[in-house]
């Protein structure tokens, strides 16, 4: 069994309100863009570096995304 996390829809409406699509996002962090979609539904979690990308190019905090 797949181990799920809490959905990041905080990560989700972020983005959303920023005009991006799942895979601008992925472009700018570096990540491919079924791993935003795996954090946006539970799937994975981000490391730490990735969760200072996500909050930088979201021009927010990381605890805004959480």
């Amino acid at each position: 069994m797949i181990k799920k996390y809490s959905p990041m829809n905080k990560l989700k409406t972020k983005r959303l309100n920023a005009g991006m699509t799942q895979t601008e996002l992925a472009k700018i962090i570096g990540v491919d863009n079924q791993t935003i979609y795996f954090y946006e539904s539970g799937y994975r979690f981000p490391r730490k570096d990735i969760l200072l990308k996500l909050a930088e190019a979201l021009e927010c905090t990381v605890s805004d995304i959480l």
